[in-house]
């Protein structure tokens, strides 16, 4: 599997990407299989750069006559620097990954109807996924969002035909954190309204 950023990888481990790119790139990274093993295989490169004196840059070009013999207690620290390397670049990954989606749920006690939803925060907006239960069949759904300074927008259209279990898609121009709750009706009116 390649990617086209894994050409990023490089610029990203020496910090010469601004911080709007480091930003894309890191979210990037967390869903991206080719990149993070790139990274993996590149992530010592800027450790064992940064031992290079100015003297052995110099020399980069002249060979010895005879190889060093081996050195073993020289061996068995760069075993472990790798190791330490690698532990270390698995917790970034692990801490690069975007946080879980905020998910919320309800039940109209009037309606009977629950309702559920995971939001994901998008560069436009927020991605909606609802599951519903008790809706009665052969309606027409809609959600409508509000957002915290009172505005409200058309969050998506459905019919209620579906599985119990199938996830519904929406979306909203509102962040995540701008929204203060998400009210799902029907013809009849109001089903469940979702807050945090």
């Amino acid at each position: 599997m390649s990617c086209q950023h894994t050409v990023d990888v490089g610029a990203y481990l020496f910090g010469s990407l601004d911080l709007k790119e480091r930003a894309a790139f890191e979210r990037h990274l967390g869903t991206c299989e080719a990149c993070q093993a790139e990274m993996l295989r590149l992530a010592p490169l800027p450790g064992l750069l940064g031992r290079l004196t100015p003297e052995d840059v110099e020399h980069l070009d002249d060979v010895p006559a005879s190889p060093p013999k081996p050195n073993r207690q020289r061996r068995v620290a760069l075993v472990c620097a790798a190791v330490l390397v690698a532990f270390a670049l698995a917790g970034g990954i692990l801490f690069l990954q975007p946080p879980p989606a905020p998910t919320w749920a309800a039940k109209d006690p009037g309606t009977g109807v629950d309702g559920e939803v995971s939001m994901v925060s998008k560069s436009w907006g927020t991605e909606m996924w609802f599951k519903l239960g008790d809706v009665k069949p052969g309606a027409r759904c809609k959600v409508i969002v509000f957002d915290r300074r009172g505005q409200r927008e058309v969050g998506g259209w459905w019919g209620s035909d579906h599985a119990p279990d199938e996830r519904i898609p929406g979306s909203t121009s509102f962040r995540v954190e701008e929204i203060d709750r998400l009210e799902v009706s029907d013809e009849s009116g109001l089903l469940v309204t979702l807050r945090p």
